[in-house]
């Protein structure tokens, strides 16, 4: 849309075009693209039609006129029409340059690096507290490591709930979920939640009974006295998808289409949600990945060979999660802010003996891709 960056893409000239039965093929150099003419008349960008100040089309998609073109010219950065009833467009190349559908599909999305263990520190973003917040090369280096691998380190930041608040604000804004805002985790047991005891947590996305699950979780470590233990633990959840997916297919298969029933019970709260535990795109890549062990429901199946599928595919993929050279193991200290993808990298956590306390809070994965898309590292 223009005036509403799309595509990044450099100025391409218009070689030819052509048009015959409601369809324009246009040629830049050795590329043809073609456009069907109700997308062109859709796409008008004069002031009747598109109201350049809001990036939105005037008329409703009922009121796009069925019209044809009557004449059309074109020279080399721009393609001239006028309609059947008289109407008048004008289109730039740079602004149908973007609409070849492969280069379209594969620039809204960012390729994620796909990894396993310990090595993964080496390539993560580590970036200070005051870089994050008053940089804008900090704050695309935070994000950056998050699209490309889940995770990302914010670093010197005050051992405080009010400081992690501060950079949960600048990752997108907190999200209010039955656990607050800001939140504690300790062995209080305020949540009817394992999280809030002092043993071993399996890897594990979080809200998977949630209709959305939370986008990132955010955790820095306030103390830990008294005791040992309760290294965080981080795995990269497309990965083990990817490993699933080549060594067993029909696993693979099952989990992208079969809906893994989850639930959350406390007093007061009764949150649902049905999903397969591995959720695709339209190209068939991975975009999500929902799998917590300890949510899961009773449920009932529609036949034996689809509940020994359920309980063979969820030990094939969980195996993964499990191994621990798949694994990275990360002390959260007092100081360290770290971000995690919850729609990619699983977390738990090793048992731990004291008076361990993280604060931490929820980013709703629309309003961190928000900052993303602000800082021009996706589309």
């Amino acid at each position: 849309m223009e005036g509403k960056k799309i595509l990044s893409s450099s100025v391409i000239q218009i070689k030819n075009v052509t048009h015959a039965n409601g369809t324009v093929s246009v040629q830049f150099g050795g590329q043809s693209i073609e456009f069907e003419s109700i997308w062109l008349r859709d796409h008008c960008r004069c002031s009747k039609c598109y109201r350049s100040d809001t990036f939105q089309r005037v008329w409703h998609i009922l009121e796009i006129p069925d019209s044809k073109i009557a004449v059309l010219t074109f020279d080399k950065d721009h393609i001239y029409v006028t309609w059947d009833d008289d109407h008048k467009s004008i289109y730039k190349s740079d602004f149908l340059i973007q609409f070849d559908y492969k280069t379209w599909k594969n620039k809204l999305r960012r390729k994620p690096v796909l990894w396993y263990g310990k090595k993964v520190a080496e390539n993560i973003a580590r970036i200070s507290c005051n870089d994050f917040l008053n940089t804008k090369d900090g704050a695309s280096a935070v994000f950056k490591s998050i699209l490309d691998y889940g995770v990302a380190l914010i670093e010197n930041v005050d051992a405080t709930v009010e400081a992690t608040e501060d950079i949960c604000k600048a990752l997108g804004g907190v999200q209010h979920t039955m656990f607050g805002g800001m939140w504690l985790v300790h062995t209080k047991f305020d949540h009817a939640d394992t999280a809030y005891t002092n043993i071993p947590l399996a890897t594990h996305t979080d809200n998977t009974y949630f209709t959305e699950a939370a986008g990132l979780q955010i955790f820095q470590g306030l103390e830990h006295t008294n005791g040992s233990g309760g290294e965080t633990i981080l795995v990269d959840g497309f990965y083990g998808a990817q490993r699933l997916k080549e060594e067993y297919p029909e696993d693979y298969e099952f989990l992208t289409t079969f809906e893994v029933d989850a639930e959350y019970l406390e007093d007061g709260h009764h949150h649902r949600y049905s999903a397969p535990v591995i959720i695709l795109n339209e190209n068939k890549d991975v975009k999500q990945i929902r799998f917590n062990v300890y949510d899961r429901t009773p449920m009932a199946f529609a036949s034996r060979k689809q509940c020994r599928a359920y309980y063979r595919a969820l030990k094939h993929l969980s195996k993964y999660y499990e191994n621990p050279s798949n694994q990275w193991k990360i002390k959260l200290t007092p100081g360290v802010v770290i971000a995690i993808d919850n729609f990619r990298v699983l977390h738990g956590r090793t048992s731990f003996t004291g008076n361990r306390v993280l604060c931490g809070s929820y980013v709703a994965r629309s309003d961190w891709l928000d900052k993303a898309r602000t800082l021009q590292l996706i589309e």
